[in-house]
């Protein structure tokens, strides 16, 4: 597989690390993180792995840079003088760039790895709850349920199976140890999840300028 993808993208040019990082996350992208070595980028270039080294420090550093360009696919939206579309639209935004990139959801999430090029995004979802009249610890008590709901759906995105075992245990339960759940199963479309992550967001937004804004009671 490695000299298919070394013959298929030769005329890459000069190295340097926004190649060696082209390179890698088109590999993660095709075959996953655990794929992505300095020895497979290395190889699609016809360069010895050293000669990596000279560009990007470690893996580690290999991974920061594939995650800052997956970061900068985000396209926002337009500003909006609205705090609630502000909100919704920018977490959207997050939630259709990284629906292509189940690793960059799992390096976040699990390791922790952040990138500098969301700092603009940030300034503007805290901006937009400030407008709506949340105190500064309340903006970021939102974020972090923001952040939650929109990485929680994107990691069921990129693992749920309709086929999988947690499929097939909810679809074969027991109807009469389990009418409600067999019967809501019975009218879902497993295969429908377009407007979902949607949906609970609007939901989330809604509650949280409820409950956090100045009219709460």
């Amino acid at each position: 597989m490695t000299s298919g993808r070394r013959a298929a993208n030769r005329g890459y040019g000069r190295l340097d690390r926004a190649t060696i990082v082209a390179v890698g996350l088109g590999i993660a992208r095709g075959e996953g993180l655990a794929a992505v070595t300095m020895r497979a980028i290395a190889e699609e270039l016809g360069n010895a792995p050293m000669a990596l080294y000279r560009h990007v420090a470690d893996r580690q550093a290999l991974v920061a840079g594939m995650l800052d360009a997956v970061m900068a696919e985000i396209v926002p939206p337009e500003p909006s003088d609205d705090p609630r579309e502000e909100i919704i639209g920018l977490c959207s935004a997050v939630y259709r760039a990284l629906r292509r990139d189940g690793w960059a959801v799992l390096v976040q999430v699990v390791d922790g790895v952040a990138s500098p090029v969301t700092l603009p995004l940030l300034e503007r979802l805290y901006a937009a709850l400030r407008a709506a009249g949340l105190s500064d610890a309340d903006c970021h008590r939102a974020v972090a349920a923001l952040r939650h709901y929109t990485y929680g759906v994107l990691l069921g995105t990129h693992r749920d199976r309709v086929d999988g075992f947690a499929g097939r245990l909810v679809r074969h339960a027991d109807p009469d140890r389990y009418p409600a759940l067999a019967s809501a199963t019975r009218a879902a479309d497993p295969h429908r999840v377009e407007g979902t992550f949607e949906l609970g967001l609007e939901i989330l937004v809604s509650g949280l300028l409820a409950q956090l804004g100045p009219t709460r009671n």
